[in-house]
């Protein structure tokens, strides 16, 4: 997706250990027309296969998650890292550990929103080590629910979150991949 890379390459930051920070456009002051068309891209590459829901993990995800299932007309359900009054306390469960932020999370979707009827679109902004997605393959797996593909705006082949989906023989769409960091610089895969 050319706009996404542009995007990336004029105003994406590098934090520390190589981390890619694109919350002033993607994940934390979201620019609402780009996910459409981010959702829109995502949605288009898995047209036909009979997806019911887009999953993701609270926070940066959602957005993403949203204008992609808009795009394929489901809904769209999201994992919560906490437990609050607001959700049912039956729910499936998986701990995910986030590099970005240091600590383990046990991440919760209600029964009532996924079984075994679910034909299931993982998606998240930034694919990195894949904890994010391993644990939602996880509940997913719980709730009987098949995986219809993996969609992400990003993917870091810096990282091995990628090959190790794949080697599962899980299909991976990312809509842009961060090659390697030269000098400071992000340098795009030339092949999305």
């Amino acid at each position: 997706m050319d706009e996404l890379k542009k995007r990336i390459l004029k105003d994406a930051e590098l934090g520390d250990a190589d981390i890619i920070r694109v919350d002033m456009f993607l994940n934390h002051c979201m620019d609402v027309a780009l996910l459409e068309r981010v959702g829109r891209a995502l949605a288009k590459r898995f047209r036909g296969e009979k997806i019911t829901k887009v999953l993701t993990v609270e926070s940066s995800g959602i957005a993403v998650a949203c204008f992609t299932a808009l795009a394929l007309g489901v809904p769209a359900v999201y994992a919560k890292k906490f437990q609050t009054g607001y959700i049912d306390p039956s729910v499936y469960t998986a701990e995910v550990h986030s590099f970005s932020m240091e600590k383990s999370y046990t991440i919760r979707v209600s029964r009532r929103y996924l079984d075994e009827d679910d034909r299931v679109l993982l998606v998240d902004d930034i694919l990195a080590s894949g904890q994010a997605i391993l644990g939602l393959l996880e509940i997913a797996s719980k709730a009987g629910a098949e995986i219809a593909g993996i969609g992400v705006a990003i993917e870091k082949a810096t990282k091995d979150g990628g090959d190790v989906l794949r080697r599962m023989g899980m299909r991976v769409e990312s809509l842009v991949t961060v090659d390697h960091i030269e000098d400071g610089r992000i340098i795009l895969a030339e092949d999305d």
